[in-house]
């Protein structure tokens, strides 16, 4: 394996302190610019992300933020507005970090790695009830997610590109078509319980099928590679 190659193969700590580097920056313009109406904003996504929408009503909301629901009014004039203004962050936080993800990274394993085992955490904190409620009753906010769902096939072609330029990804499979296969594996981890009913850490089960994702696309350059992250993660 050339040098180069082994240079770049984080353990996953260290690939875990570049992504909270870059959160931590995020987090912290946040902060610097906090309002009342983001301290809505991220208490709704709390109470959103963990009991889903229908069952979190704008009082329950206006209880745990300490305010009256006609304050909340002032920021949000309905909980579709809210609903939409918590989905639009969520999206736009990832495709920041994500970006931040394209930059760091040594190549192309090094970035599917770190987008999938780091930042796919951003999402797999949401209970799949939301987005099954975000679709059944709030499609303004749902077609945000479809769009966010085309820039991110995109964000794998790319990758699945890099890869091969870089002679990391083989040459032989249908691009179109592994991007798709990529796509219904995220949606089918954010979306169902299957992790639940396995009794499964989402962690985990996203780290597995990263590792089947990889080994099934990857050159024999890309292997070495591969095992080599493997290696000293271990």
């Amino acid at each position: 394996m050339a040098c180069k190659a082994q240079k770049g193969a984080d353990t996953q700590g260290e690939i875990y302190y570049r992504i909270i580097t870059i959160q931590g920056s995020d987090k912290n313009k946040k902060m610097n610019g906090s309002t009342s109406s983001e301290r809505v904003k991220a208490m709704a996504k709390k109470l959103f992300f963990s009991y889903g929408l229908k069952s979190v009503s704008m009082d329950d909301l206006a209880r745990r933020c300490g305010v009256s629901k006609k304050t909340i009014y002032q920021y949000y004039q309905d909980k579709d507005v809210l609903v939409h203004a918590v989905v639009m962050e969520q999206i736009q936080l990832h495709e920041r970090l994500l970006r931040s993800c394209q930059s760091v990274a040594y190549e192309a394993i090094d970035e599917l790695i770190m987008s999938d085992t780091q930042l796919f955490g951003i999402w797999t904190i949401i209970h799949h009830r939301f987005f099954y409620e975000v679709k059944k009753y709030y499609p303004g906010a749902w077609r945000e997610l479809e769009h966010y769902s085309l820039k991110m096939r995109n964000f794998i072609i790319g990758n699945l590109e890099r890869g091969r330029k870089e002679g990391l990804y083989r040459n032989d499979f249908d691009t179109a078509l592994i991007a798709e296969l990529r796509m219904q594996q995220h949606i089918c981890l954010l979306r169902s319980p299957f992790a639940t009913l396995q009794k499964l850490s989402t962690d985990r089960l996203v780290k597995e099928i990263t590792m089947l994702h990889l080994r099934s696309i990857t050159t024999e350059k890309g292997q070495l590679l591969l095992d080599h992250y493997i290696k000293k993660e271990s």
